[in-house]
């Protein structure tokens, strides 16, 4: 059935998206591991799933006023991160977009009156949110057509989820088999050192969302998340210990 195939909430934390982390296993502490292993579980049930294109939202992929969707044919290049040098540079990667969907979901955004605006452009920079958690655990071989969508400083909950069901719409109506990639977690606290860790309360913050969203629970999971955006610092991003 055409549409969303798949929805995943995955991580892009630099020291769980490297090489060692992900091809050898090699982590900076051992409280890396069960989000390191559910990362590799998530790349074989993609991967079971075989899905005709992935849309990918990452929080570090930024825009001030419109949506950006990358419609470019291929994208390819060589990433040095700009947060976090010393950990992910030089990585190579190469896989094919989906004009044709970017260009539907920027018809739909504008049709909707949403700010928004296509990209298709072999120079459009790509952040490591995106690349990273494909070429490490998603998408390995990198052969599934991406679709990179930006977050918009200036939307709301109501606008992003909006862009949510033009997803989903535009995807059923070309006949795709999409899978939807979030990038990053719930909650973003910032800490210095991989052994500081986020308390059980920040925790449970996070995985009552995720609970939520598995059970099907949308509407609670909706009434819910102005609530939780005012108790915490949210980018929709990662808690990252670095």
């Amino acid at each position: 059935m055409s549409g969303l195939a798949g929805v995943y909430l995955s991580v892009h934390t630099p020291r769980y998206c490297t090489y060692d982390a992900a091809f050898a296993g090699k982590l900076a502490h051992p409280n890396f591991q069960a989000v390191r292993d559910g990362l590799v579980e998530q790349g074989r049930h993609l991967a079971a799933l075989a899905p005709d294109a992935i849309v990918i939202n990452s929080c570090h992929l930024i825009a001030t006023f419109p949506t950006v969707v990358d419609g470019t044919p291929r994208h390819a290049g060589v990433l040095t991160a700009q947060e976090a040098p010393e950990l992910i540079h030089g990585v190579a990667y190469d896989f094919p977009g989906d004009f044709e969907l970017a260009a539907a979901l920027i018809e739909r955004g504008r049709a909707a009156g949403l700010p928004c605006t296509l990209a298709n452009d072999v120079h459009y920079p790509l952040d490591y949110g995106t690349v990273m958690p494909l070429v490490c655990y998603l998408d390995r071989a990198q052969r599934i057509p991406a679709v990179p969508v930006s977050v918009c400083l200036s939307a709301d909950l109501q606008e992003s989820f909006a862009w949510g069901r033009h997803i989903a719409r535009a995807a059923a109506a070309l006949g795709r088999r999409a899978a939807f990639v979030a990038s990053g977690s719930v909650s973003h606290k910032l800490v210095r050192g991989p052994e500081r860790w986020p308390s059980a309360a920040e925790q449970e913050l996070d995985h009552r969302l995720a609970g939520l969203i598995a059970d099907g629970e949308y509407d609670k999971a909706w009434a819910w998340l102005p609530s939780t955006r005012r108790r915490r610092s949210p980018r929709w991003a990662d808690v990252t210990s670095r």
